[in-house]
């Protein structure tokens, strides 16, 4: 953040990366937040719970763009029910059902650019958060954390197949090399999803390919 560039959404971050840093203890995190920049409460008012904002109408509405009518944090793919903060990850580190057309989707998009990147995975170019975020969208907020968890283990699996396969073909293939595509074109969810087994609440695994030849 540039000096003296300071708005709403500015603050914000500064208050919850102050949550964060004292264990979602958000009065913790306002009160330092107050002694770094020399704020008391007085000028603040609890605009949702565990969040504060100064007094003024105008900051007032547009700090509550932040948040959907339950006061729960919207991110930046305009997603509610995200916010890990404060949470233990046992809390939604479980596998739980997702929809085929989210499987699908990651499944589409894991293999376009696996073939796009030669097997890199870009952080520049891919969709990946778009395809998280369609998803969360399509279910209810409750389920979100939980089913986006399982969506990122099917995303690890669908990858893993698709490396294995080009291996297959080539076992001198390296990420970031070129590589006969056609060696992917039997590689379908269903192939990949039909060697998936779960491992314990929170997890999936690969079985081994009974058949190498794509």
């Amino acid at each position: 953040m540039r000096i003296g560039n300071y708005n709403n959404q500015n603050y914000l971050n500064i208050i919850k990366l102050f949550d964060q840093l004292n264990g979602g203890k958000k009065n913790k995190g306002l009160n330092n937040m107050n002694n770094l920049f020399g704020n008391n409460n007085s000028g603040m008012v609890e605009v949702v719970p565990g969040f504060f904002c100064k007094n003024d109408p105008k900051i007032i509405a547009n700090f509550r763009k932040n948040f959907d009518e339950d006061g729960d944090f919207i991110n930046s793919h305009g997603v509610a029910g995200m916010d890990i903060t404060g949470k233990d990850p046992s809390e939604w580190h479980k596998i739980v059902d997702v929809s085929e057309e989210g499987r699908q989707s990651m499944f589409d998009m894991c293999k376009r650019e696996f073939i796009q990147e030669c097997g890199i995975a870009n952080g520049d170019t891919t969709q990946r958060s778009e395809v998280f975020a369609a998803y969360q969208k399509s279910i209810p907020k409750a389920d979100r954390l939980k089913a986006t968890w399982t969506l990122g283990q099917y995303e690890r699996q669908y990858n893993k197949a698709l490396y294995e396969a080009v291996r297959a073909s080539n076992p001198n293939w390296k990420p970031g090399q070129k590589f006969d595509v056609s060696v992917l074109n039997n590689i379908t969810r269903e192939s990949v999803e039909s060697r998936i087994v779960q491992v314990g609440s929170d997890s999936f695994d690969l079985r081994p390919m009974v058949d190498c030849k794509a």
